[in-house]
């Protein structure tokens, strides 16, 4: 491969699966007593958590309440190839990766039929580092990723009956990522030298949305609710792409990189989060227990494509298509509260958004099963409630489509345990 060429090849393995991180990580994770029932919220919440699951029950909520929360993530991810490449017999793993994104709410009243809600949570992220960056196979697509997300949002709700109450509101995303690979030539004996380490880094960008939520009660008992959430556009326009050459001990091969390593500069492109629809309905045949299911469209789609604008070389402008498809996914939960706690349990179902040849190093996306169990404490104007999550990956074959010719199996496996503390007044 000539200079030239793989000057490209460098630059655009290392923007490329910027879409797909941003693409295959929702966050759910937004509140203990809701992941306690699988997340299956959306018509039965009855906290502060209201303002990220349902914001038309804030009215629904007594008083005031601030609530403080958090999850510790935990990931383990293997690969293991396919002939052409890397080739059966090849075996890779992600560093163990652990992540802690934070959820605060506040809820509260303006009179007896309007309330507002405040929140700051991270609804996307995560993150990826594959182990011997040097040796990885799939270095030159990535060997570290992060993704990181802080969005701040406000609604404002009102009850005109004592059964049904509708809300609105809007947001801010806050949006960073920072991309690693390294850049190889074959030499004429077949053999990969790293010759280049590429880094793309960006500062927070921010993103606008809004939402909308409806929660009544058309029959005794039962509570029925609706969420809605836009999709947001990050815009990055000063992403700065770094190359930093890595000598190899041969004079004539590292003056043919020297001479075509790019040049630092910036680099311009789009992130898109995926708008969502939740629809929930909640059953309580009795004062101590709840049952609910949701189900929840999260439009992938909008990841058609990513597009690359490079301010000092725009021969390596390109549109990578992404081609995600939308997905359904289903979530089910039941809580009984006793006279001093409550305990629940829960399940889902996350389809896979990703198409095979859009299964990368970054995001070896896969459909996910996730059981739950659930605990509360109420004391005094304190409450307390934890959850944990076992989540179970499918495997995920690329079945010889990967688009860049990276084939394989992955395997993952994610726990997380996560709690919260409200004080309510």
């Amino acid at each position: 491969m000539n200079s030239t060429r793989r000057a490209w090849a460098v630059a655009l393995a290392l923007l490329a699966p910027a879409a797909a991180q941003g693409a295959g990580y929702g966050i759910y994770e937004q509140g203990a007593a809701a992941l306690g029932m699988g997340g299956a919220h959306v018509a039965s919440v009855h906290d502060a958590t209201a303002q990220f699951y349902n914001p038309a029950a804030l009215p629904r909520l007594a008083g005031t309440e601030l609530s403080l929360g958090g999850t510790g993530l935990s990931t383990r991810t293997s690969f293991a190839g396919v002939d052409p490449f890397p080739g059966y017999g090849t075996s890779e793993a992600m560093v163990n990766g652990s992540f802690f994104p934070p959820a605060v709410y506040w809820a509260s009243h303006l009179g007896s039929s309007l309330a507002y809600g405040v929140g700051v949570n991270a609804p996307f992220g995560l993150g990826i580092e594959w182990e011997n960056p040097e040796r990885f196979t799939g270095r030159e697509r990535v060997t570290k990723a992060t993704l990181e997300t802080l969005n701040g949002s406000l609604s404002l709700a009102w009850a005109p009956t004592e059964t049904w109450s509708i809300a609105a509101g809007a947001n801010a995303l806050y949006a960073r990522v920072e991309l690693n690979n390294i850049g190889t030539f074959i030499t004429d004996g077949g053999q990969p030298v790293n010759v280049l380490r590429a880094q793309l880094k960006s500062d927070f960008k921010p993103g606008v949305g809004f939402h909308g939520a409806l929660l009544g009660q058309p029959w005794t008992n039962w509570k029925l609710g609706l969420t809605y959430r836009s999709r947001v556009k990050v815009k990055v326009d000063d992403g700065k792409a770094t190359f930093q050459q890595i000598p190899t001990g041969d004079a004539a091969l590292d003056a043919t990189i020297a001479a075509g390593k790019p040049a630092n500069q910036k680099v311009a492109t789009e992130l898109e989060f995926p708008a969502m629809f939740s629809v929930g309905l909640a059953w309580e045949p009795t004062p101590d227990w709840t049952y609910a299911i949701d189900g929840i469209f999260t439009g992938w789609s909008a990841f058609e494509k990513l597009p690359l604008h490079f301010a000092s070389d725009p021969s390596l402008d390109r549109d990578i298509i992404e081609n995600y498809h939308d997905t359904y996914a289903v979530r089910v939960g039941a809580e009984h509260r006793l006279e001093r706690y409550t305990y629940r349990l829960g399940y889902y179902f996350d389809p896979a958004a990703a198409p095979a040849e859009s299964v990368t190093p970054l995001l070896p996306d896969a459909s996910r099963h996730g059981a739950t169990v659930g605990l509360g404490l109420v004391r005094g104007k304190w409450t307390i409630d934890a959850y944990n999550l076992f989540l179970f990956v499918e495997k995920r074959s690329t079945e010889t489509r990967e688009r860049d010719g990276f084939d394989g199996v992955y395997k993952s496996y994610v726990n997380a345990f996560g709690a919260s503390l409200a004080y309510h007044w």
